[in-house]
């Protein structure tokens, strides 16, 4: 079965990605994924700049289409390896590549901030990106469609770039998690060994509220033995205040960034 990969990701509202860093730890995030010049585009704001670091560090990394939530008709489940090449966008130019309508489309908060230019010139800070180009090396594989944000995507140690699995999850509390594969029909069960279990979540429509959970540890079978958690898989119910202070530390955040990036240029 083959797999039309940006359109996938053109239709697709959130993918996940995961990779194998540097000193060998794997990591994953959520992205919204976007298509300029026939790649698949990552535009992080410069608050991510330790995730665009640390990729700017591998040169492979593992695409995960997995959850069908405000995707366009057309949409499938796929995994796909993919080549990793990062650059800062200090000054914006990914605005003009199109990528801000499908950015302004599939993300609510980002309309939100700089849908015009009154807006973009208001929230300077969020225009700036890390921009994370991921283009396919080998064909894309079938995977199971996570059934909501309680399945997790598993990703373990597999060669240049972590091999990937959905699955249910028992309870996201637990110290060892029993885990069970939904896609049973696309290979082999994954090696025991190193692996993190990345689960994540948002309200719809908007997508103001956000959650990401990763679980570091062992997998032996079925079973994956907890050694760190990073996150909460519960969405928070934020009140008027709690929503302020959230854009006030993304704005602080950007700004930090940035203000490093730019020290950090002139030093050169």
């Amino acid at each position: 079965m083959s797999f039309d990969v940006i359109g996938i990701a053109e239709r697709a509202a959130r993918a996940e990605l995961g990779w194998r860093a540097a000193d060998g730890v794997l990591h994953a995030v959520a992205i919204v994924p976007l298509i300029v010049d026939g790649a698949v585009v990552a535009a992080l704001p410069f608050c991510h700049d330790d995730v665009a670091r640390d990729l700017g560090g591998v040169p492979t990394a593992t695409l995960v289409f997995s959850d069908s939530r405000m995707a366009l008709r057309g949409w499938s489940p796929c995994v796909v390896p993919v080549a990793v090449d990062v650059a800062a966008d200090r000054t914006g130019e990914w605005t003009w590549t199109g990528a801000l309508d499908q950015e302004v489309r599939k993300h609510p908060p980002s309309r939100l901030l700089i849908d015009t230019a009154v807006q973009r010139r208001e929230h300077w800070w969020y225009v700036p990106r890390w921009v994370v180009r991921l283009r396919e090396t080998a064909g894309a594989r079938a995977i199971a469609r996570r059934q909501g944000a309680a399945d997790g995507v598993l990703f373990v140690d597999g060669g240049p770039a972590p091999l990937a699995h959905t699955v249910a999850v028992d309870d996201w509390a637990a110290g060892v998690l029993s885990l069970t594969r939904l896609d049973t029909s696309s290979g082999p069960p994954p090696s025991a060994g190193p692996a993190v279990l990345f689960g994540h979540d948002f309200s719809i429509p908007d997508q103001e509220r956000t959650s990401r959970v990763a679980l570091h540890g062992m997998l032996d079978g079925p079973h994956l033995t907890v050694s760190r958690r990073e996150g909460d898989l519960q969405l928070p119910a934020p009140r008027l205040l709690d929503r302020l202070r959230a854009h006030y530390h993304l704005e602080r955040a950007c700004r930090r960034a940035l203000s490093a990036y730019d020290a950090s240029a002139a030093a050169t």
